[in-house]
């Protein structure tokens, strides 16, 4: 279940993340769509701490890419703190900061032997 949950949430951010940077900012539809994407990254976040930390454990099954989903669990605080406290420009380099993160985990997602890159055929 947390797998499915994670590929779902992280999918669905992959897509909401490229349109909220390509739409206007501060409509409704932008709100609306950022908060979905601040959830959908959270979700993909939080199911990760179900899966093992790969060849390199550090304390029991967690590994360093839980350092990265802390990390975005972190940057999505301060991004939403950001832009309730007015500070839009803050707000603008954490939420592309954790976009981008998330497309290099997808990338990342894609090298030979990964679950998604074997579903795709790619190796």
């Amino acid at each position: 279940m947390a797998f499915t949950l994670h590929l779902y949430a992280s999918l669905l951010a992959l897509g909401l993340g490229a349109i909220l940077l390509l739409s206007p900012k501060g409509t409704m539809l932008h709100r609306i769509l950022g908060s979905t994407w601040v959830l959908a990254m959270a979700f993909s976040a939080l199911s990760s701490f179900w899966f093992g930390g790969g060849v390199l454990p550090l304390i029991g099954h967690f590994g360093p890419i839980h350092l990265l989903s802390l990390w975005v669990l972190v940057a999505l605080a301060v991004a939403v703190v950001a832009i309730l406290k007015g500070r839009v420009e803050q707000h603008r380099g954490w939420m592309v900061g954790a976009y981008l993160g998330l497309v290099g985990a997808f990338v990342g997602s894609l090298a030979p032997g990964r679950w998604i890159a074997v579903q795709l055929g790619m190796w």
